[in-house]
């Protein structure tokens, strides 16, 4: 049987690094609507198996004090923005199975009643190999 080195060439949306780094692509944050200063979240659903949805959980307008999880740009400006938590991104990467770093892809853009526009982190390639046999 023969494996791919590298079974895929294309970066993650959202990268977890252990020490608690998140780093969210210009495209995501573009989908989101992102900027420096709002604060994000991930929700999960009671479902099995469950789902997580990256969302805005704050606007940078009107918010007081300093807050887990706000949006900065990574290099002084544009849309690739960084986020510093590090229960979150441990959380992610025990739902994973990793331990330094993660990346993942995002779904298509869903509104949900308590939360609005959120994007769901597609967490199932992390839980089975990513070889696809081009003859079955």
């Amino acid at each position: 049987m023969v494996h791919e080195m590298i079974p895929t060439t294309r970066h993650g949306d959202v990268t977890f690094h252990a020490d608690g780094r998140i780093d969210i692509t210009a495209h995501v944050s573009r989908q989101l609507k992102l900027e420096r200063g709002d604060v994000v979240g991930i929700a999960t659903t009671d479902d099995t198996p469950r789902e997580h949805y990256l969302y805005v959980a704050r606007r940078h307008t009107g918010i007081l004090g300093r807050h887990a999880c706000t949006c900065k740009p990574a290099k002084g400006h544009g849309h690739y923005l960084r986020v510093h938590s590090k229960r979150l991104a441990t959380h992610m990467l025990d739902v994973c199975h990793a331990t330094e770093r993660i990346e993942l892809y995002v779904g298509e853009a869903v509104h949900i009643g308590q939360i609005g526009l959120a994007l769901p982190l597609i967490t199932a390639p992390y839980q089975q190999p990513l070889f696809i046999d081009p003859e079955h």
